[in-house]
């Protein structure tokens, strides 16, 4: 993961429109689409929250107040854009459909506390936002689309020291595989990553009659809450993961069998370093929990090899 480009160019104030739909009324959001000629793209993941309700209950859980400057991710036709803005300090929403964002300026462009940028999330850097707005972390709130879940959460992690926190809705699925326990059927190298870097609080499910047009699962909000220190202490992360991703590579092979990749084929090199991590090399990767792979990580041969050629040197 590497760092963003800087925010580009095009923060918007956006002008005041003629004629607008009240932001609260999600009753017409089909309507107003289609009579603008937009349509949901599949490709972008694009389901539109029509129930107000819902909505409200969503920034409720946000927990924002009058002093926080709030980054929404894809604010689509506004559902919750205008509610966060009669709370925030400031609102920066972020949209990369030129339509939608048109149809924001149209319905919400005089809103004196919302801020309109068009464009890629992933190309916004959070620094910036921060500064510009005079903030020191931003409150995260978005509804992500499945696609690109992963990207948006990678993102955050790397930006991670510009977030006080945040809310967001993501397939319950992937909630599931955010919050799984070992050796369950949803527990995979996406569960430790999260949760070396995040507290996640799963808050409740939307169903797919919320939405228009409807997904075909259900939908969990998960609040995000980075840790200040990772709960286990590793000589190199990058390590860490590599170890994680090899042992859930082959998901049906023992650990042993796994992790021989990494260390040249030599079974005693992999034995030696499970003895000395006091992890049974019979076991399977969906098996070991984080404090478990931490210490594999700790125990690492090249590692270790590495870092002493390196104090050697250093002498």
């Amino acid at each position: 993961m590497t760092s963003p480009p800087r925010t580009p160019r095009g923060f918007l104030r956006l002008g005041r429109p003629e004629e607008r739909t009240p932001f609260g009324d999600l009753t017409n959001v089909k309507d107003r689409l289609l009579a603008r000629g937009i349509k949901p793209r599949k490709k972008w993941g694009q389901n539109f929250l029509t129930r107000p309700e819902v909505a409200q209950k969503i920034v409720d859980a946000a927990n924002v107040t009058a002093d926080d400057v709030v980054l929404e991710i894809g604010p689509g036709a506004g559902a919750l854009t205008g509610l966060l803005a009669s709370r925030a300090r400031h609102v920066v929403a972020v949209e990369f459909d030129e339509g939608l964002a048109d149809l924001l300026t149209e319905d919400l462009g005089d809103l004196a506390r919302l801020t309109i940028v068009r464009g890629d999330i992933l190309d916004v850097a959070l620094a910036d936002v921060a500064q510009g707005h005079g903030a020191r972390k931003l409150v995260i709130v978005g509804n992500l689309p499945y696609a690109i879940t992963t990207p948006i959460l990678e993102w955050l992690i790397v930006q991670r020291a510009h977030v006080a926190h945040g809310v967001v809705l993501v397939q319950r699925e992937y909630a599931a595989r955010l919050a799984a326990a070992p050796d369950t059927e949803d527990y995979g190298s996406l569960t430790i990553f999260a949760r070396y870097y995040l507290r996640l609080e799963p808050l409740f499910h939307v169903p797919p009659g919320a939405f228009w047009p409807k997904p075909t699962v259900d939908s969990t909000l998960v609040r995000l809450r980075f840790r200040n220190e990772p709960p286990v202490e590793v000589p190199d992360e990058d390590r860490l993961f590599t170890i994680v991703r090899a042992a859930f590579g082959q998901r049906r092979k023992t650990l042993a069998n796994a992790l021989l990749a990494l260390y040249g084929n030599d079974r005693d090199r992999v034995a030696r370093l499970l003895r000395a991590a006091h992890v049974a090399g019979n076991r399977r990767g969906e098996t070991l929990d984080l404090d478990e792979y931490a210490r594999i990580a700790r125990h690492d041969p090249p590692f270790r090899e590495e870092t002493e050629a390196q104090d050697e040197a250093a002498e």
